[in-house]
């Protein structure tokens, strides 16, 4: 037996005993890849062994996986995972429901049982719950109209085009919307299930969980799914790619309003205009959030002091490096250093 150092959760003391166990119901398909499934899991098993040795076993998370086509979901490189039970046989209330991403082909999608189910099981359960492309299962079964969503930034134009109702916002790692919780690629269901557990059960629990995977409680980086250059690079619009590259390329350079006019061939005034509505933000902004990442990399893969960096990067002084770092990703330069380097 090994003698770990566990420590309790001292919180769990007020949480009311009458609050009961949650049910979660993890929805998997054959076809998708394991890691949401199993990601899933591990938080919910990580969770429950702190709440039991907390001495607070009547607010464990009991769950269950399902499929809609029950039998092997999973065959790759010697490893098989085989669910035997089909979702159609849930029974009573869930408190949550959890949606593993679609196959790639999208058959799930054309299942009309599997749909009605969904929408079915949405109106007993508490939380509905998408992993990456999962979410298009809940947009197909007209839970999502009218409301915000996130998903894998590489469907971004196919899911706009299947769902133009939805309002999809694909920087984030998950999106919250009532009682619908959607998430983008791969490891963001890990955050997504922590966020679950601190709602559940208090911050406290949460940051035993992630200790214990070894992850942050939240992470850093303002919790975005991609690069700010490649939210650039979406426009169709040669002129403004061509800025976009620019600055990426050059971020210690004159990037005023008027000099990135100037490279456009716009006036000031139009450009300003035209960058906004191509780009979703001002030409400023997106000039602080490119050469903080640019600084960000420095960080990461250099040796270079934070001064040399802050020159590098196009920063008047090292506060003014400091200050972006603070305002848009809540930690400061050395400390971003010390968690990525």
């Amino acid at each position: 037996m090994l003698e770990l150092d566990i420590p309790r959760v001292e919180s769990l003391r007020a949480t009311p005993r009458d609050e009961g166990r949650r049910r979660f119901v993890l929805v998997t398909m054959p076809g998708s890849d394991p890691f949401d499934l199993i990601g899933s899991m591990a938080v919910l098993r990580e969770a429950n062994f702190f709440l039991d040795t907390s001495g607070r076993g009547d607010l464990m998370y009991d769950y269950e996986v399902v499929s809609n086509q029950p039998g092997s979901v999973f065959e790759a490189e010697g490893l098989s995972i085989v669910v035997d039970t089909p979702c159609y046989d849930i029974r009573d209330d869930v408190d949550t429901v959890v949606v593993q991403a679609v196959d790639y082909e999208g058959k799930c999608l054309r299942d009309e049982r599997f749909i009605a189910w969904i929408q079915c099981v949405s109106k007993r359960a508490r939380r509905m719950v998408t992993a990456c492309s999962g979410t298009y299962v809940l947009a197909e079964a007209g839970l999502l109209d009218g409301r915000r969503a996130a998903t894998h930034w590489m469907a971004d134009k196919d899911f706009r085009r299947r769902y133009p109702d939805v309002l999809l916002d694909i920087e984030p790692i998950y999106v919250k919307d009532g009682n619908l919780y959607t998430s983008a690629g791969v490891t963001s269901i890990l955050d997504l299930m922590l966020a679950l557990v601190e709602e559940d059960f208090g911050s406290e629990l949460a940051l035993r969980v992630a200790q214990g995977l070894v992850m942050f409680l939240r992470r850093p980086a303002n919790q975005s799914q991609f690069s700010v250059p490649l939210t650039g690079l979406k426009t169709e619009d040669e002129k403004i790619r061509d800025v976009v590259s620019h600055i990426a390329k050059n971020p210690g350079s004159d990037l005023t309003v008027e000099r990135l006019a100037e490279l456009a061939g716009m006036s000031p005034r139009n450009f300003t205009r035209v960058f906004a509505r191509e780009i979703g933000m001002t030409s400023g902004k997106f000039v602080e959030l490119s050469r903080l990442e640019s600084a960000r990399r420095y960080l990461e893969q250099s040796t270079m002091s934070v001064g040399e960096i802050a020159h590098a990067c196009g920063y008047s002084t090292t506060d003014g490096m400091r200050l972006a770092f603070d305002r848009n990703l809540r930690v400061t330069p050395r400390e971003y250093r010390l968690r990525f380097c």
